[in-house]
């Protein structure tokens, strides 16, 4: 399987931005644009809708969202209508989510059962089925049926996550998996193990489930100003990490005080507390030099779509520029 390159942008980004932003990613060549619908930042709707309006051919999709925070229905029209406005373009990823902590959400009794079954019920509603859905975590009645035409049925779902838990059950039922905000290939070969453990126990193909990284990214021509990039958006996520942060071996301590130092406006202090482990252990960065040999590893890792994730550089309309035209080459 040849490997794609896509990018993932959030709602960092203002309105008036993305437009343009989802123009020039598709004018690049890259094969997809994914948007994380983050509570911190604008939701990923809205920006998905004015991405499919600018853009021709590039598939465009959440990545992801949570039914912790609203209802599969609500995520599976929203995504018919992506569906819709890009003449058969969307696609799109369910999980857990990373920053429900922050409206009092706890994590669901039973993870995995609980992402595949938001999973179960969107696709339930997007072919339109006009019956009762009575699962263990959500509920439709048989009159739940979308009062709009909706373009395609199977729209491809992928299951967002870290897990090899959650990865294996993906490779049973949805598209494949994606891995945001994680560049370590150990790690990573154990998730796409997992994944392919769970087609061939659901005897599907190897092929027929995909297995989507998505590191952040920081790349510029100056080293330097490239790690000062992801290490200001470090010092803000990595407590949201986990358990990454942990399973990496990172010290934790150490994110809770730069976390801290950002958060009382300290950004100089928290950078420094950012460690080069980090770097390492969420993102490709610095020049495009630099970034090649860490995708080749992605690559060697069994990554078959690569999304190269915010804050994407210092600028990101030169971050694009390189990663089109010094990066992406060296593998085409």
């Amino acid at each position: 399987m040849k490997t794609k390159f896509s990018v993932m942008l959030n709602g960092i980004y203002s309105m008036h931005e993305i437009p343009a932003l989802a123009r020039q990613i598709e004018a690049y060549g890259f094969d997809e644009f994914h948007v994380a619908d983050d509570l911190l930042f604008r939701p990923a709707w809205p920006l998905l809708a004015l991405a499919a309006r600018e853009t021709n051919t590039i598939k465009l999709g959440p990545f992801i969202v949570t039914p912790q925070l609203a209802h599969p229905v609500y995520h599976a029209s929203n995504l018919a209508a992506l569906d819709e406005l890009s003449g058969g373009r969307a696609i799109g990823g369910i999980g857990r989510g990373g920053l429900n902590s922050l409206v009092g959400i706890e994590k669901p009794r039973h993870p995995v059962r609980f992402v595949r079954e938001g999973l179960e019920l969107m696709r339930h509603v997007l072919a339109g089925k006009q019956q009762a859905f009575n699962g263990e975590f959500f509920h439709a009645q048989a009159e739940l049926v979308l009062q709009y035409p909706i373009p395609r049925p199977d729209v491809p779902l992928y299951i967002g996550s870290w897990g090899p838990q959650m990865a294996r059950m993906a490779g049973s039922v949805a598209a494949g998996v994606k891995a945001d905000c994680v560049a370590d290939p150990n790690y990573l070969r154990q998730l796409k193990t997992a994944l392919l453990d769970g087609a061939k126990a659901a005897e599907r193909p190897a092929d027929e489930v995909t297995f989507v990284v998505g590191p952040l990214c920081s790349i510029a021509n100056d080293r330097a100003h490239a790690l000062r990039s992801i290490r200001e958006l470090l010092a803000l996520l990595q407590p949201f990490l986990s358990p990454m942060v942990e399973n990496l071996g990172l010290d934790s301590e150490a994110v809770g005080r730069a976390a801290e130092r950002f958060d009382a406006g300290d950004h100089d202090g928290a950078v420094a507390l950012v460690s080069d482990a980090a770097v390492a252990a969420f993102s490709p960065t610095g020049t495009p030099a630099d970034i090649i040999p860490r995708i080749e590893s992605l690559i060697d890792a069994g990554a078959d779509n690569i999304a190269f994730g915010t804050p994407l550089g210092p600028d990101p309309n030169e971050a694009l520029r390189l990663l089109a035209t010094q990066v992406l080459p060296y593998f085409h």
